[in-house]
């Protein structure tokens, strides 16, 4: 981790907190489906056009990604239970 991203992460509170920025998301999928690496790459792949389209504005069909937006940053920051969701949803279908 860069210590721009170091600093940021810290300035916006989120060591205590069951918040994820999108590269944390990135990591914890990875970790989750280390072992499938076809699977991992489709499942973050997923993931990125999801956060893309809500960084853009854009309504995204994947209800279970509950995210907020942090209020002085404007980052899109995922809750972690909504994560896990999204991810039993798509290495289930």
């Amino acid at each position: 981790m860069g210590i721009r991203l170091a600093m940021k992460k810290e300035l916006m509170g989120l060591e205590h907190s069951d918040l994820l920025t999108a590269d944390d998301v990135r990591a914890h999928l990875a970790q989750q489906v280390k072992e499938d690496t076809e699977r991992g790459f489709s499942v973050i792949s997923k993931f990125n056009d999801t956060h893309s389209q809500l960084t853009s504005g854009l309504n995204t069909k994947q209800s279970e990604l509950v995210f907020e937006r942090h209020r002085l940053f404007n980052e899109v920051l995922y809750k972690r239970q909504s994560v896990d969701a999204w991810l039993n949803n798509q290495t289930s279908g």
